[in-house]
């Protein structure tokens, strides 16, 4: 098991990429770090390489620390966002380079190099040099060479990133079928929340160099642990409505800032200040305007994807996103009714989430 205790790094006076955080990574997970542009993410895989050290805590793998113990011994294999390939070699030889390395020899390094060529579906580029590649295929070999040698932790930074839409889609599978193949220890970064849902066994949720949440996808999903995490998790992400408390017909209720009753009040929602609603927008149902116990609101923005519609849907001052079947008839500026799904509200204070138990 790798672990980061209580890590702090700072760069220069002014720059801190992680502030106090500590992980652990276990043995053969698909681990993905998900964050925005500037998180952190990279540099806990350095830090895991070897290729930095912490300003201050502890790097340590089964329990022994590694801070003080050279890249070259950590037995981590990395692609890197920049590709960092071989510019004088072919795209056979920058793959077997780890292999030879190793002293692999030459019968086997040739049949492994055409084994991952054929995975990563670049064998037609294989006595090619990296400048006369594209992008996506230089990404490519880069995650190929990573891979190809054992190793106790495969350390990728947004290796698909650069890829186009249906060649990542492909690679995702592909991934994952690999990861299970090899039974390998994988951390994964990526600013997608599609990638991180589909690839991850555990998914670090990562903000300015905080971790946010540590979960399953579906506890990220389902169990949001504050609204950075709801509104960053899923696609389309969970639409918020502030709201306060008052006192109901049958005890208190959750209501909308034009006075719009949504729902029974939790006990950890009484008296508290700066309360939102999450709703995912799977959990929204449009009826006809009026009807009892909906919201009303009206249609600004219709996004066709093929297989459905997002709406979103102006209600009282804030905008919700819905789900609805691709043939669903709506039209912007259509007055519509919203039904929420009450077990499947998130409410959450000061932007941490709250229990769901009834007032």
């Amino acid at each position: 098991m790798y672990s980061l205790v209580d890590v702090h790094k700072r760069y220069g006076l002014r720059t801190v990429a992680l502030r106090k955080l500590s992980l652990d990574i276990r043995p053969g997970e698909f681990f993905v770090l998900y964050g925005p542009a500037g998180a952190g993410k990279s540099t806990i895989l350095n830090l895991l390489a070897g290729l930095t050290r912490p300003t201050s805590g502890d790097v340590r793998r089964n329990g022994a620390s590694i801070v003080h113990l050279p890249p070259e011994r950590r037995n981590a294999a990395m692609a890197f966002e920049n590709y960092a390939l071989y510019s004088h070699l072919s795209v056979a030889e920058n793959l077997a380079f780890p292999l030879r390395a190793a002293g692999v020899k030459h019968a086997e390094v040739t049949a492994r190099v055409k084994s991952i060529a054929g995975v990563l579906g670049i064998p037609h580029v294989l006595d090619r040099r990296p400048g006369f590649l594209s992008g996506g295929q230089r990404q490519r070999v880069a995650l190929g060479r990573a891979i190809i040698r054992p190793a106790d932790i495969y350390l990728l930074d947004e290796p698909i990133g650069h890829l186009d839409a249906k060649l990542r889609h492909r690679m995702r599978a592909e991934l994952k079928a690999l990861a299970v193949e090899m039974k390998a220890t994988i951390v994964f970064t990526t600013t997608s929340s599609k990638e991180a849902l589909a690839l991850g066994d555990r998914v670090g949720i990562l903000n300015a160099g905080r971790l946010e949440q540590v979960g399953t996808p579906a506890d990220l999903y389902d169990r949001p642990a504050n609204t950075f995490v709801a509104s960053f998790v899923g696609d389309p992400p969970m639409s918020f409505l502030n709201v306060s408390t008052r006192a109901g017909d049958s005890g208190p209720v959750l209501v909308t800032g034009d006075g719009q009753v949504i729902a029974a009040a939790p006990l950890s929602a009484l008296g508290r200040t700066g309360l939102k609603v999450g709703v995912r927008s799977t959990a929204l149902t449009l009826v006809e305007p009026g009807r009892p116990e909906t919201l009303a609101g009206r249609v600004e923005v219709l996004e066709h994807l093929g297989h459905s519609k997002i709406a979103v849907i102006a209600a009282g001052t804030d905008p919700i996103q819905v789900s609805l079947p691709a043939d669903a008839a709506l039209r912007p500026g259509e007055a519509v009714g919203l039904r929420i799904d009450p077990t499947r509200l998130h409410i959450f204070a000061d932007e941490t989430a709250l229990t769901m138990d009834p007032a």
